[in-house]
């Protein structure tokens, strides 16, 4: 910044920083004539209002909400935004412009929900696929709504102080549930602030933009004559700092990091300085302040948690008086002329820091190792797996994808190893897998179109650094948030992604409040009243606040219906679980809620119907096709579908091991029937096949290398458990297989984690054994443990005992 630009009685001199301007300006700087305003639209500017800020409230509040990551949050957002959209209509229609889209941004940011659509007609599982329209249909309402309802620069400025003060108010709420003083379930674990938005790389990238935001703001504020605002902006951006750093996430901070040099890098001239010493004097007070914050935290000590974010804002205050000092005495001016002197001191102090860094290190093994565990090279591994996994997806539907949320439902089918994560972990990797190269296309295309026009936004503003310096934090806000959604989650949390789309859809606003005069002419041509158009918006936002009124009515019902449930009011949970199927027919969860409840009261049809419904809705499910095999199993319909709904359950999740439970059960059942019933070869198969499951998982096992094995920690190993061995010893005994069925029956009873009934039983096998081995004595035994452990099944052990084996 200059000097001059940082005096306030000398602000009409101050080129380098950014100022608010009178006016519309052209993108050579000259002044644009200003619109006419008619009786008519001046009659109808409260709409223009009313849109505004409820587009400024719906930017603020999604991420006290959440991040807006579950549905109910983002149903009745995008039915706020569809209220808002009809007004930015009326508002328009107020001034005949008829205009929806016009630039390649506009057309590919559409494109975006419509491949999502188009994508959910063939979806793994519908109900996501619905879930998925939702939140893109409003990622387009926020961006159609911020290109079309900012008119100047000071609008602009506007929206990212609504943005910048609800970030200031996540940090806050951040530090303050780490301290006890709010409960936010997940708002801090292990040391991590994760905040509102309950996953700390989220927040981190949602900081790491705002905080350019922040210096934006803070650099504007000291053009203007009340500096104490300088002060505050400072003080903010020291809460996002510090929570920034809280979040202790190394991808966000490393992404943060090289945006950060590019950001001063392709500042307007006067401003880098600035902005420098700004960054670092907030930078030290905010390390300091979040390292002793969150060991105070640790060590239970909230005071003197508290104490330290105070002693940080002071430090801050005190940083910022000493800039004020600098620009006083024009001490910018002599950094800026030896500037490669000052870049070749900060340079060494950093490389003498990098080597104490290193000598004391090697000499500290558990800092080594401590240092190690931050880095998390683990997390880099399972990426690289999660992405590997999302290409074999991709290459099964390449075009269209899974639809919304086929990750979500299929991702255990084609995962390397076991690991748990609805989420690719890579946004554009999710993308290609939900919607294919067609949705592809379409975020490349975005980008692609945002890029350009960002490009030539910021070179046609060469004679105007206020206008360049804020197309460029834009930019740089976008990119920050772009660039770390390509190794997180986070654009899956909405209250991240509606700010980067307000980014696209502000750049967007730029270009078009900054025509040419001779187009604002063209424009301005008469252009008759067109009653079609609002007749068309208002049908549009009734088709939207009916659609997304229906998913979120439909939730209601749900948890309701699970409230009755609980008090075991069956019926009226039943009742209201219906309720919500129809007022979204694509949600399989309600049908496969009822399926359980109609097996649960012995209505097997019933329970078949539902649980079908729900395999249809969400093709890829392991638990729903257990719930199929369990139906016709349990209610004796068909052996051969219990048989292929437990297979298709294994297969859809190969690496659960419960799948290898339930099918070596349905095998043995199902044998031991065919064999009561007199169909002894057909019982011999369904044996050898239950025999067969524990070499299934070994086989499993072994294609695993060392490396998979050990990002394996969502679970123990996959191992045949005791109840694969009950089934198995079982069905070894009546395959008249003494040696094997008595090895499987004692390995059921040795496991750490096997439950008095599967023990029970394995007794009840054992003193069959040892009856038809001729050993009465410890057949009774073995007979007297099951009658303790398993009553009801040891009943039944004479008939079994009158058996003959195969």
């Amino acid at each position: 910044m200059s000097k001059a630009a940082s005096k306030p009685k000398e602000k009409k001199k101050a080129a380098s920083a950014p100022k608010a301007r009178e006016g519309k300006k052209s993108s050579e700087g000259k002044k644009l004539p200003e619109a006419k305003k008619t009786p008519r639209s001046s009659e109808w500017e409260f709409s223009h209002a009313v849109a505004f800020w409820g587009l400024a409230v719906l930017l603020f509040l999604p991420p006290y909400f959440r991040g807006l990551f579950f549905q109910p949050e983002q149903e009745r957002a995008l039915i706020f935004a569809a209220v808002i959209f009809w007004f930015a209509w009326l508002w328009k229609w107020s001034k005949r412009d008829h205009g929806f889209l016009s630039h390649p941004l506009d057309y590919f940011i559409l494109a975006f929900p419509v491949v999502y659509i188009i994508s959910a007609f063939q979806a793994a599982n519908y109900g996501l696929a619905v879930d998925e329209v939702v939140k893109t249909v409003l990622y387009f309402l926020v961006y159609w709504l911020s290109s079309r309802l900012i008119r100047n620069e000071r609008d602009i400025t506007a929206i990212l102080q609504v943005i910048y003060v609800s970030a200031i108010g996540v940090a806050l709420a951040g530090l303050s549930t780490a301290t006890g003083i709010i409960h936010i379930n997940d708002g801090f674990l292990n040391g991590r602030i994760y905040s509102t938005f309950q996953y700390p790389n989220a927040l981190a990238s949602y900081l790491a933009a705002v905080t350019f935001i922040g210096i934006y703001l803070w650099l504007k504020a000291g053009s203007t004559e009340l500096n104490i605002y300088q002060y505050l902006y400072a003080a903010g951006n020291f809460l996002l700092l510090a929570v920034l750093l809280g979040t202790r996430s190394n991808g966000g901070l490393l992404v943060f990091a090289i945006v950060f040099v590019l950001f001063i890098a392709g500042m307007p001239k006067g401003n880098r300085v600035s902005a420098v010493i700004h960054f670092i004097l907030t930078g030290i007070a905010s390390f300091i302040a979040i390292w002793q914050f969150l060991s105070a935290v640790g060590s239970s000590k909230m005071d003197m948690a508290w104490l330290w974010v105070f002693a940080g804002l002071v430090l801050t205050a005190a940083g910022q008086a000493l800039y004020s000092f600098v620009v006083r005495k024009g001490l910018l001016d002599w950094i800026a002329a030896h500037k490669y002197v000052v870049l070749a001191a900060v340079l060494l102090v950093a490389v003498v820091g990098c080597i104490g860094a290193g000598v004391y290190v090697s000499g500290h093994a558990e800092a080594l190792k401590a240092l190690a565990e931050e880095v998390r090279l683990r997390n880099a591994t399972e990426r690289m797996y999660f992405f590997q996994d999302a290409l074999k997806m991709f290459k099964e539907r390449p075009i269209l994808g899974w639809g919304g949320g086929g990750w979500q439902e299929a991702y255990r089918a084609y995962q390397s190893y076991l690991y748990n994560s609805n989420q690719v972990h890579g946004h554009y990797f999710q993308i290609m897998v939900e919607t294919g190269i067609l949705g592809l296309l379409a975020i490349l295309g975005i980008w692609a179109s945002f890029l350009h026009l960002a490009h030539r936004l910021y070179h046609g503003t060469k004679a105007d650094n206020a206008a360049r310096f804020l197309v460029w934090v834009i930019f740089i806000a976008a990119l920050s948030i772009g660039l770390h959604a390509a190794i997180d989650f986070d654009l899956s949390l909405s209250a991240l992604a509606l700010v980067l789309w307000t980014m696209f859809g502000l750049t967007r606003s730029i270009e078009i409040y900054t025509r040419t005069a001779s187009e604002e002419k063209k424009i301005r041509k008469y252009v008759p009243p067109s009653n079609a158009v609002l007749a068309g918006a208002s049908i549009a936002t009734v088709v939207l606040i009916v659609f997304a009124g229906s998913l979120a009515a439909a939730g209601s019902y749900a948890v309701q219906a699970g409230k009755y449930l609980q008090r075991q009011n069956i019926s009226q949970g039943i009742a209201l679980l219906q309720k919500a199927a129809a007022y979204n027919p694509f949600n399989a969860d309600y049908h496969s809620s009822l399926a359980r409840i109609y097996q649960q009261q012995g209505k097997f049809d019933e329970g078949i119907a539902e649980a079908q419904k729900a395999l249809e809705l969400s093709k890829y499910s392991a638990p729903r096709c257990a719930d199929l095999a369990s139906l016709y199993f349990n209610g004796k319909k068909s052996s051969e579908e219990a048989v292929s709904y437990a297979e298709k359950a294994l297969s859809l999740a190969p690496f659960q091991v419960q799948w290898y439970e339930l099918l070596s059960r349905i095998y043995f059942i199902v044998g031991y029937n065919e064999m009561v019933s007199g169909n002894r070869e057909a019982a011999k198969q369904y044996f050898e096949k239950a025999a067969a499951v524990p070499g299934r998982i070994e086989a499993k096992m072994a294609a695993l290398n060392d490396t998979e094995k050990k990002l394996w920690n969502v679970a123990p190993l996959m191992e045949p458990t005791p109840a694969v061995k009950l089934n198995v010893g079982a069905s070894q005994y009546l395959l008249g297989r003494w040696a094997e069925a008595d090895a499987g029956l004692q390995a059921a009873l040795s496991g750490e984690k096997t439950d008095e009934k599967t023990k029970g039983e394995a007794f009840l096998w054992l003193a069959l054994l040892r009856d038809k081995q001729g050993r009465p004595q410890e057949a009774q035994e073995y007979l007297a443990q099951a009658q303790k452990l398993a009553p009801e099944l040891a009943k039944g052990y004479e008939g079994l005992r009158g058996l003959k084996v195969l």
